[in-house]
């Protein structure tokens, strides 16, 4: 069957008068004149047999059908935006990497200043988030990530695994305290990084406690947020390898209980798609991050070996 592709042309004019909401507006950005979208336009809608949208005093507005066809036609034109860049990216640009912020903020950035003199790459253009990246729709090149490897399309280079640990201020011990047990918790607030909102109960049921509310008290979006929320003396956060140590070694935070430490059930990986492992930016980035761990001394007991 043949397949049934409007005329590009067509589809570019619709496209930028949606987005502009001008035809006046559109023809400027296509470098063509308003009446040469207006046809561009009725030539769509002949296509299509139906109406899409009309023009009033305050614009255009789209009809229900307009609607409808504008979010597909939208979203296809971005994932072609998308894809073109991520090709000119492959090309020699620098590597596009997704992490969340506690590991860039605690481990990745301190580290990043030696990568390119280490590797001869150009300075990577990182991107942080609280949600794992979706390599079908986000232009990134790889991620760092905790989990479990899922997308048969991905490869996943196991980096280390990480254990979670209650902590708080020692000043806050001072004045709440004392906290001597898990069970002293059930009177304390325990504060909530509420996209890892699992990592409370994991805690809590290998501790084997209960009658303490997993959701905490005080949310946060990162680990790097409530740690020092709980430096503050907000409350008890729980800690994740090895993003506390510096607060530990300080004494601006201390491990409530040394010989309860709890494993997550997913461990940390760099992802990236098959398609793009054998780039070689990739590569370098890979590499070099895989030594760094290694030089690590609060992850050399923790790092992961093999592909």
């Amino acid at each position: 069957m043949q397949r049934r592709l409007p005329p590009l042309a067509s589809l570019r004019a619709f496209e930028a008068v949606v987005r502009l909401r001008s035809f006046k507006a559109a023809a400027a950005e296509l470098n063509v004149s308003p009446s040469a979208i207006s046809h561009q336009i009725r030539r769509l809608e002949s296509e299509l047999n139906c109406r899409l949208m009309q023009r009033d005093r305050n614009g255009v507005v789209l009809t229900a059908q307009g609607e409808r066809y504008a979010f597909g036609v939208m979203r296809g034109i971005e994932r072609i935006l998308e894809a073109t860049e991520d090709l000119l990216s492959d090309t020699g640009n620098c590597l596009t990497l997704q992490t969340y912020s506690t590991f860039a903020i605690r481990w990745l950035v301190p580290r990043l200043a030696k990568y390119s003199r280490a590797t001869g790459q150009k300075p990577i253009r990182l991107v942080t988030s609280q949600s794992d990246v979706d390599f079908n729709v986000d232009a990134v090149d790889a991620c760092i990530m905790i989990g479990h490897p899922q997308d048969p399309q991905v490869a996943y280079r196991p980096m280390f695994n990480s254990q979670v640990f209650p902590v708080a201020s020692p000043e806050y011990v001072k004045r709440f305290g004392p906290i001597s047990e898990p069970s002293d918790l059930r009177d304390h607030p325990l504060l909530q990084v509420y996209p890892s909102a699992d990592d409370w109960s994991t805690w809590l049921t290998a501790t084997g406690l209960s009658g303490v509310s997993p959701a905490g008290e005080g949310l946060f979006d990162s680990y790097d947020l409530a740690l020092n929320a709980a430096v503050g003396g907000m409350g008890v956060a729980l800690a994740i390898e090895p993003f506390a140590e510096a607060e530990l070694e300080s004494g601006a935070l201390m491990e409530l209980f040394p010989d309860r430490r709890t494993a997550l059930p997913g461990n940390w990986y760099f992802a990236t798609p098959y398609a793009k492992r054998g780039l070689e930016k990739v590569a370098a980035f890979e590499r070099w991050l895989i030594d760094e761990l290694g030089q690590d001394p609060t992850l050399r007991s923790l790092v992961l070996s093999g592909d």
